[in-house]
């Protein structure tokens, strides 16, 4: 059971349940308008607003005496998947950024610019697994509004994204650039662009999944405009050079967004998808001489490779109940690291196969239950 730490946090869980319960009772989800979902994010967004000063005090005390993971790189649990299982494995507690809010802006668009009907789509998606999580795993995990507690002033908070994505262009082009316009003066098209990558980072840069590694980039760029919500209207008229910054924009600083949100609430990032987890990689040589972010980061690659390693492992599992006093018992991810720790496996450099070694042997008697 959550600390007694937890007390208005807790409360606030119900009362967001309730907020999430009127909505869906008093609208018919498969017909929602734009505007209807708008008028409830500013409900969402005033609900906690009234409350985050108790939110930031209890959770200041839950970090400083546990470890505590935020889904990262990823808008929603996704229940239906089984993605609970995995969240729950490592750690102690596991909280979630208030999904509407992730989404919130996606709203404040002019309709005319957006297909709308494809983020309505998405809010129902939303809607939908949150609903699950508060109706089957309350008090299991904690939908907080992280954003909020995290960042002061939202143009700070972009200016830091801003100028940390210019020292990246810079570094991997050889050549200061103080904004994306010096950028695109130098550059007309992907194949320059491509062109005046190093081979170690051209690999590296992907928008899709891993599997795009011999694709050009003019390819990997179209792959992921045709997938992306509202990606091509936003792109009409753009050059390719603003096209691949904007693209490459979306990852680095959702990464390094991810980093910076944690180190200031003392969280620790589960990141489980292929794309957010290489721009981790990508960028992690820069962060791991500090002590804390090392230790962050490590422990953010040792749950990817648990994920990685584990995939498929819950689908016969059918009382999550059950697995959480499995997994509560077996404290594992203590384990993991005492393990690296005699084995003299240093993540940064090699040993992920014998990471990955570690959690099958721990993880054995759970998933042949």
């Amino acid at each position: 059971m959550p600390q007694t730490t937890l007390q208005h946090i807790m409360q606030f869980q119900s009362e967001y349940h309730e907020l999430i319960t009127q909505f869906t009772s008093s609208h018919n989800i498969d017909e929602l308008t734009a505007r209807q979902i708008a008028l409830f994010m500013d409900e969402v967004k005033y609900f906690w607003m009234k409350r985050l000063d108790i939110i930031d005090v209890e959770l200041e005390s839950l970090t400083e005496h546990n470890t505590c993971f935020l889904l990262s790189g990823a808008l929603y649990l996704n229940v239906s998947e089984n993605e609970h299982f995995y969240f729950k494995s490592l750690g102690d507690f596991h909280l979630l950024h208030d999904p509407f809010l992730k989404i919130e802006h996606f709203f404040r668009i002019p309709e005319d610019l957006i297909d709308i009907g494809e983020y309505v789509s998405l809010f129902r998606r939303v809607l939908i697994d949150s609903i699950k999580v508060l109706d089957n795993y309350q008090f299991k995990f904690f939908i907080l509004p992280i954003q909020l507690l995290a960042v002061e002033s939202e143009q700070n908070h972009r200016e830091l994204l801003n100028k940390f994505f210019m020292n990246f262009i810079s570094s991997i082009f050889g050549k200061k650039y103080e904004d994306q316009d010096s950028f695109c003066e130098d550059y007309n098209t992907f194949e320059d662009i491509e062109n005046h990558l190093d081979p170690h980072v051209r690999n590296r840069i992907t928008f899709n999944n891993y599997r795009e590694d011999d694709l050009s980039l003019r390819r990997k760029i179209e792959i992921h405009k045709a997938s992306q919500l509202g990606f091509e209207q936003l792109m009409t008229g753009k050059s390719e050079a603003e096209m691949f910054l904007v693209t490459l924009y979306s990852y680095l600083a959702q990464i390094a967004d991810i980093l910076l949100t944690c180190s200031m609430l003392r969280l620790y990032p589960y990141i489980r998808y292929e794309v957010t987890f290489r721009y981790l990689w990508l960028i992690m040589y820069t962060f791991i001489e500090d002590e804390k972010l090392r230790d962050m980061i490590e422990k953010a690659i040792v749950f990817y490779i648990f994920r990685k390693k584990m995939d498929g492992a819950f689908e016969h599992f059918e009382s999550f109940e059950y697995y959480c006093e499995k997994i509560a018992e077996k404290k594992a991810l203590p384990k993991i690291l005492n393990s690296m720790r005699e084995n003299d496996i240093d993540i940064f450099q090699s040993g992920i196969q014998k990471v990955a070694e570690i959690i099958q042997e721990l993880f054995a008697d759970v998933v042949a239950t």
